[in-house]
């Protein structure tokens, strides 16, 4: 395939993967419409997430590149930490400090939780958390569409008086290698609030 062939192939996998999505988002909206007890399905739990050693990777992306980017830094991060010999402790998860949409770039953190302090490795590095206080709910279903589940933590946050402390996370429950079915995926979205 010539390279103008590969740019086409390219373009029309990501048009069909957008034509694919719209009935599943036209689906979600409707079960949204038709529930009675309220418009989103998300039940918000607070919680306190105790101060956690992790390993992560920092990087820039965009709305086009951002899975692609996660995929990555998941897989840099964890060939690091196993190399080291630290055991996970938990989840990958996904930090975005900084708003991405499809005009603004921005930073992500991408990492896992780590038994003990991992010492860095090229631009794989350490960190402690600190504990926080989280507010959180858990979305089912493909990742591009959990947005709903941030508007109701931010409704939530403000209904009950709180204010966002951080910026929001997302811990990846599933692991899409034996979970091959996106509308399976379980993603916990946390706000740190006070």
């Amino acid at each position: 395939v010539t390279t103008v062939g590969a740019v086409l192939t390219r373009h029309r996998d990501r048009l069909q993967d957008e034509v694919d999505r719209q009935p599943r988002m036209i689906s979600f909206l409707n079960r949204l419409i038709e529930r009675e007890e309220g418009v989103m399905p998300y039940q918000v739990t607070t919680k306190e997430l105790p101060a956690q050693h992790i390993a992560m990777i920092r990087c820039r992306s965009t709305a086009a590149t951002i899975s692609g980017d996660v995929g990555s830094g998941f897989a840099r991060v964890g060939a690091a930490v196993a190399a080291s010999g630290i055991p996970f402790v938990g989840p990958p998860f996904l930090v975005m400090p900084e708003v991405i949409d499809e005009e603004t770039p921005g930073e992500i953190h991408v990492g896992f939780p780590v038994a003990a302090p991992f010492p860095g490795d090229g631009d794989v590095v350490g960190a402690e958390v600190p504990a926080l206080t989280v507010a959180s709910t858990t979305h089912r279903g493909p990742y591009d569409e959990v947005g709903p589940a941030y508007h109701t933590l931010q409704g939530w946050s403000q209904e009950h008086g709180h204010e966002v402390a951080g910026p929001p996370r997302e811990v990846y429950l599933t692991d899409p290698e034996t979970t091959p079915d996106p509308a399976d995926y379980l993603t916990e979205v946390q706000f740190p609030i006070r």
